[in-house]
């Protein structure tokens, strides 16, 4: 069952001073701060294998292979609020992001095949997403990928922080704007904001 108070932080950038996860890290201080629970996942720390596309889920809407991600698929469902911070990489989202996300078939197994969960979506989810370029349509493929992301988990694409230009590590400190704009996107997750 989803918990409203719930804030599930996935940190999809392997670098200690990412501006993605700072981005993240201050979303979560601020929701911590209006009284959720927040919970921080760095998923590069994780084995967490891709998707074999073998149709091992397709009946029970339970991966098959044996690795970490079955450590997530629980937090998965309870969180009322889900948050992805991701570089972009060649246009998409970094590798982890996208294996993790691959992973979540057995989660849209449930939902479209064996019509598990409730019909209305039960949460919210959001994107962080910094890319080094400036190019027009940086985000366009991120923000589909998170769009049916969300659907699979059966929360509402909410809102999305968008950064382009950034490269080196820790940058981000300097975006002012882009840091408040992370910390309203936390203090909107408050427990009575449903």
């Amino acid at each position: 069952m989803r918990k409203n108070d719930f804030v599930l932080g996935l940190a999809a950038s392997p670098r200690p001073q990412a501006n993605s996860t700072i981005l993240l890290d201050t979303v979560l201080r601020a929701a911590e701060q209006q009284g959720c629970r927040v919970k921080k996942v760095e998923l590069f720390k994780f084995n967490i294998r891709s998707c074999q596309g073998c149709g091992g889920c397709d009946h029970t809407g339970e991966c098959v292979l044996n690795d970490d991600m079955h450590l997530f698929y629980p937090l998965l469902e309870e969180a009322g609020h889900v948050v992805l911070a991701a570089p972009i990489y060649f246009y998409a989202l970094s590798g982890i992001a996208k294996a993790f996300i691959d992973r979540s078939q057995a989660l849209w197994v449930r939902k479209y095949r064996l019509t598990q969960p409730p019909p209305e979506p039960q949460g919210k989810g959001y994107l962080i997403a910094v890319g080094a370029t400036k190019g027009k349509r940086l985000f366009e493929c991120s923000q589909l990928t998170m769009r049916y992301y969300f659907d699979a988990l059966n929360i509402n694409y909410e809102r999305e922080i968008l950064v382009k230009g950034l490269d080196e590590e820790g940058e981000v400190f300097n975006k002012k704007d882009v840091l408040a704009e992370a910390d309203t996107m936390g203090r909107t997750m408050g427990p009575n904001q449903m």
